[in-house]
């Protein structure tokens, strides 16, 4: 039994003092915030998380499925608000099987610590680390010494654990950075009659170019919506200073939001304006005692819906490693960084581009178009084709093969559309020659299985992904 300290009772590191936990380890989390159970716990800066595969697979190795399903709501697809307030659905899978699951931050946030105390993890909350001794075993948490055998940095894109790895790693690096864009949460209430006011089962994204509005359903028939606007300029935060300014721009800009948002303008000026970015660490560990999980080695920005879900697959693959190794920490610890590393990093600029993917182009009548020719030809060729956004959402092939399989189907949508203005238009068997000639080779050399993760569906953790994920085509 190891004695091991996770600093950090966000959603991550709750999860993996579970998981640890259930291994029969002397598991304690430090929380510098104070327990979100007992008050207001987001004060205005929560964006609703998906959950799709990797975080479904994680709590289910967890054995933590059943109580974070309670919480979540089913989402299918995308809705586009127009201008003028006409509606286009873009569905996310191949049918509506394939969903993504909507839920509070604060909600799953608080479950996990429901279950890592039910677990028996001891949690201290309002203790802020100061110092960390890495190969001493021992850490600082709010002027309390407190000793370790491993210790975990779960304490988020600010992560003061990073801070000490970048003292201790000679050569160690890390980048942060900000969008130019900031973001506020508003709110839709559910009607009168308890019901949502727009469709339930859809992420709804209102996008104007450099700034768009997006909604997400909760369990009462509400939506979490937020605003990201510029931090600058003509349609920046800077330019909104008062109640008629941020009514005037929702009327031009988002107009048939504002009936069902009755208090948008005051929460607007209410809530915090949070900011957006991008961290990338060059290194995750240190020798078998110190490891980074979630957004203290990976921050990334929403637009994916994989910030959460890149997190609990750290988890996932920490434990993984450890049991093959028989828990020799330090060649688990090597094996987690070289493979998470590269994914944290693909799936970080994943979520930039689909950052402007949302804002800009789901409006685009040729964006539009291919995805509905990726759609057609996802359907009619599912052992031989699968969409980026599908390998990332619904199966479990690595980030940074997924990127790369999007810039091949790149180039084969961007073939198929050119000469066409309709997906009635689509030549299936150009298709299918172009996915043999530029895709299939690409699967083959990497072994890889487009079958979808099933919910619930139990993986085997102590051999290697092309073990656990892959298939050889016949």
């Amino acid at each position: 039994m190891e004695k091991i300290v996770i600093s950090g009772a966000g959603l991550v590191g709750a999860f993996l003092a579970v998981a640890l936990k259930k291994e029969g380890h002397d598991v304690e989390i430090y929380e510098k915030r104070s327990d979100m159970r007992k008050g207001p716990a987001d004060g205005g800066r929560s964006i609703n998380l998906i959950a799709t595969s990797r975080a479904l697979n994680a709590f289910t190795s967890a054995g933590v499925l059943a109580p974070v399903k309670k919480i979540t709501v089913p989402v299918t697809g995308r809705m586009m608000h127009s201008l003028t307030g006409e509606l286009t659905y873009q569905p996310y899978g191949r049918d509506e099987s394939e969903c993504n699951y909507s839920v509070s931050r604060s909600l799953l946030n608080m479950t996990m610590i429901d279950e890592a105390q039910k677990a028996g993890v001891k949690i201290h909350f309002e203790h802020s680390l100061e110092s960390l001794d890495a190969d001493g075993g021992k850490a600082i948490f709010s002027g309390k010494e407190v000793s370790f055998d491993r210790f975990f940095g779960a304490d988020g894109a600010g992560s003061l654990t990073r801070k000490a790895l970048l003292a201790l790693n000679t050569g160690a690096t890390e980048e942060v950075d900000f969008i130019d864009s900031d973001y506020k949460e508003l709110f839709m209430p559910a009607t009168a009659k308890g019901e949502y006011p727009i469709e339930k089962k859809a992420l709804h994204i209102w996008p104007r170019g450099d700034h768009m509005l997006m909604a997400l359903p909760n369990l009462d028939g509400s939506f979490t919506m937020t605003v990201y606007l510029p931090k600058s300029g003509e349609n920046g935060f800077d330019r909104i200073k008062t109640l008629e300014d941020i009514k005037q721009f929702f009327e031009k800009h988002y107009p048939d939001s504002r009936e069902h948002m009755p208090d948008f303008a005051s929460e607007f000026f209410a809530n915090p304006q949070g900011r957006l970015g991008t961290v990338k660490m060059s290194n995750w560990v240190y020798k078998d005692k110190v490891a980074l999980v979630g957004d203290a080695a990976h921050a990334i920005v929403p637009f994916f819906g994989q910030g959460m879900n890149c997190g609990m697959e750290d988890c996932f693959y920490l434990m993984s490693f450890l049991k093959k190794h028989s828990w020799n920490w330090e060649e688990a610890f090597r094996e987690y960084d070289q493979r998470q590393r590269p994914n944290g990093n693909a799936i970080a600029d994943m979520a930039l581009e689909n950052f402007i993917e949302m804002r800009d182009k789901v409006g685009d009548v040729r964006f539009l178009l291919k995805k509905k020719i990726e759609h057609k030809i996802e359907n009619a060729f599912p052992e031989l084709y699968r969409s980026r956004y599908g390998m990332v959402t619904y199966t479990l092939i690595p980030y940074s093969l997924a990127q790369r399989a999007g810039l091949i189907q790149d180039r084969i949508l961007e073939e198929l559309s050119n000469s066409i203005d309709s997906v009635d238009q689509l030549d299936l068997d150009r298709a299918l020659e172009l996915i043999n000639k530029e895709f299939v080779p690409f699967i083959k050399e990497h072994n890889l299985t487009l079958d979808r993760y099933k919910e619930g569906q139990k993986v085997e953790q102590s051999v290697l992904h092309n073990e656990l994920f892959s298939k050889k085509m016949k």
